[in-house]
Formats: structure tokens, C-alpha cells, sequence
């Protein structure tokens, strides 16, 4: 690795562009997957070659592990670009926990009520969303309300299927400051590895420890650590100008990360290592300005959905659910329901998220400025 001095002042904050375009990839990844899981186009699966291309959206957790990763890349770069040489969680506990909590919870308690509005009604309880997400109890309520939901299997899924995640989400802003001090302490590699090997001894042996704690283990944030670790360590790189390998052995990561996801298994240690090597090496290519992979991320469109990203996810899949039902009652096939739905319901799914943006996300948002297109070094809150 090679780096440069790093004792430079601090300058102005602003939003990363590429980071948004990658959220927004992610975002219409995940929103997609689920189309195809509520439609299953089964025609169209078994057409050579399209069917296998088709196939690869079944792939839905890979987009989630960018999140997590992109999580700790953002919480972390505006510490590590304010004081480089070594980071320092200035900001009180509560006052952190605070202020998290107002950036993910009214979306998210709003996406919920009407979600659970939607629960209320009957004739909606069928399909794929009535057998995930119903039926609804005190016990599901509570846990979402208070972001351990992931923890427990039959609460995980319900309300609304994709919030998994962000009680996992949660849990892990949890531990951040944590993370913090182990980075100063022992530096980033070494705590990513620490992490990585927690993940590893978790992941061998949760299915030979007795419930809850074994679910508890298997989806909580120790499961997950090294991505966001991964995340705060390529902050760290960025910031520093630590040239870790070539472009080209950059971009055989991303290929071969992508392609480890596509012929795998969907899920586990290695699925989450392969999403995120190639997550990280985008990240490193796209902090160069000028490269493909910047201008490719940072195309106005994507950076402006990129924006919210965070509404595009909560509120897609009932979204989703609700045209479905419509396209059901006209008798359509599963393939023509799932080219309706790309086509036509996704771009609609978009401005609805963003009119729930508007009024849901954006007023508790802290909006930085974009960056100037010179620069690389920016955050996206």
C-alpha cells in the first residue's frame, strides 16, 4: 500500500456523489428482486440464456450487504476527514444515538403505519405479502418499535418484509463508537479482521446453540461487523490516499465478487465476503475522479435517487403488493405482470417513494451540499 501524508486540514463536507449513485443501484436492485419474487415470470425464466439473466434477480441480499457497508462508510468518513492521522468520536453517546435515531425512525414509523393499515383490510392478505408479511401481533408491534425485530424469525419478516434490515441497522449505529476505538487502538485491518473472525465463528456454530440466542447470533449485527467494518476501512483509505492495489486488480475483484453472489448459494459468510470485496473495490475506483466508475455512479439520475434511496426502500414492496393485486384481477399471466410491473410500476413506485421522501425523510435530514466535480472527497449523510 502506498499513501500520502495526511496532516492536511479538513475541508468542507459535501455529498458523495458516487456513494448516492451506489445507493440508488442497490435501492432499484432490491426493489426489483422483489418484483420478480412477487410475479415469478415462469415463461420467461425458462428461455435459454434470458432465463438465466432473469434468474440473477432472484439474488436480493447481496444489494442489503452494500447498504451495511455503505452504512459505515458514511458514519465514518466525517470523523476520519476531519482528523485523519487518528479519528475521535467527539460527539456524545446519546446525542449520536439521537440523532441516528431521527434520520432512519420517521420514515420508517410511517412506512410502518401504513403498512399495518394495509393489514387492517382483509382482501389485501394474499399473495406473497399475505403469507410473509401477516399476521400481525403486540409482540410484532413492539419489536419493530423498538429495532430488534431482525433478532426474532417470527418477527423479522412481517409489517413490512424488507425492514429487516434496519433494525440490524440500528443495532450496528449501536456499536459504531465501539468500532471507533478499536480502529485507533489497533487500526482498521486488524479490527475488520477481528470482526471477520467473529462473523466465522458465529456463522460455523449458531445452528448448534439453542434458541433464541441462537437466532439472536445468526442475524444480529456480530453477523454483520465486518461489512461495516469494511465500510469505516475504506473511508480510511479514501481519506488517506492509500493506493491499495491497481485498477485492473480492483475491477477483477468487483467481477469476481459478482460472480462468487450469482453461482452461489444467495446467502451466508461467503456471499457476504464476495458482495463485499466487490462493494469495496467500487468504492476505491470510483473515489478516483474521472474514472469509469465515477462517472458511471455519478450520473445525475442515480445520485438523485440516490438521494431517497432510504423511502424507495421502505415502501417499495407495498408498493409493489398493491399493483400486483390490481394486475391479478385482470387475469394477466405471471410473465406480462412482471414486465407491467418493471415497465410501468416500477417508475411509478419511484415518485411515490420520493413524494414520501418529501414528506417523510427529507425534514429530518441534515442535506450536505454536492460535491464539486473535482473532487472525490465527500460524505452523504
Amino acid at each position: 500500500m502506498r499513501s500520502v501524508p495526511n496532516d492536511r486540514p479538513a475541508t468542507p463536507v459535501h455529498r458523495l456523489a458516487y456513494v448516492d449513485g451506489l445507493r440508488a443501484l442497490a435501492a432499484l436492485w432490491v426493489a426489483v428482486h422483489h418484483a420478480i419474487e412477487t410475479s415469478e415470470p415462469t415463461a420467461a425464466l425458462a428461455i435459454p440464456v434470458v432465463g438465466p439473466v432473469l434468474a440473477s434477480l432472484f439474488f436480493g441480499q447481496f444489494p442489503v450487504m452494500v447498504f451495511l457497508m455503505l452504512s459505515g462508510f458514511c458514519l465514518y468518513y466525517p470523523y476520519v476527514r476531519k482528523r485523519p492521522s487518528r479519528p475521535e468520536f467527539t460527539t456524545g453517546y446519546r446525542a449520536y444515538l439521537v440523532r441516528r435515531a431521527k434520520r432512519i425512525a420517521p420514515p420508517y414509523l410511517w412506512a410502518g403505519a401504513f403498512c399495518l393499515a394495509m393489514a387492517a383490510i382483509p382482501a389485501l392478505q394474499v399473495g406473497r405479502w399475505g403469507k410473509v408479511v401477516g399476521p400481525i401481533d403486540t409482540g410484532t408491534v413492539v419489536s419493530h418499535l423498538l429495532f430488534f425485530h431482525n433478532l426474532v424469525p417470527r418477527y423479522a419478516s412481517k409489517i413490512d418484509y424488507p425492514m429487516w434490515s434496519i433494525g440490524l441497522e440500528w443495532q450496528l449505529y449501536l456499536l459504531f463508537p465501539l468500532l471507533m476505538w478499536a480502529f485507533n487502538r489497533v487500526g482498521g485491518v486488524v479490527t475488520m479482521l477481528a470482526t471477520l473472525a467473529v462473523a466465522a465463528a458465529i456463522r460455523g456454530t449458531y445452528h448448534r446453540i439453542p434458541e433464541p440466542m441462537s437466532s439472536v447470533l445468526r442475524d444480529g449485527p456480530f453477523s454483520y461487523l465486518e461489512i461495516f467494518a469494511a465500510g469505516m476501512l475504506v473511508a480510511t483509505l479514501i481519506v488517506r490516499r492509500v493506493t491499495v492495489a491497481p485498477r485492473w486488480l480492483l475491477w477483477a475483484a468487483v467481477v469476481v465478487g459478482l460472480g462468487l453472489v450469482r453461482f452461489g448459494s444467495g446467502n451466508g459468510l461467503v456471499h457476504d465476503l464476495a458482495t463485499s470485496a466487490a462493494a469495496f473495490s467500487i468504492l476505491l475506483l470510483a473515489a478516483e475522479a474521472g474514472t469509469g466508475a465515477s462517472r458511471t455512479l455519478s450520473t445525475p439520475w442515480l445520485v438523485s435517487l440516490g438521494v431517497f434511496s432510504y423511502s424507495l426502500y421502505l415502501v417499495h414492496a407495498p408498493l409493489l403488493h398493491l399493483g400486483w393485486l390490481a394486475l391479478s384481477g385482470l387475469h394477466l399471466s405471471s410473465d406480462a405482470i412482471f414486465g407491467v410491473l418493471v415497465v410501468i410500476g416500477m417508475p411509478a413506485i419511484v415518485l411515490i417513494s420520493y413524494g414520501f421522501h418529501c414528506l417523510f425523510e427529507r425534514p429530518f435530514m441534515r442535506v450536505a451540499p454536492a460535491a464539486p466535480a473535482s473532487t472525490a472527497r465527500a460524505v452523504a449523510e
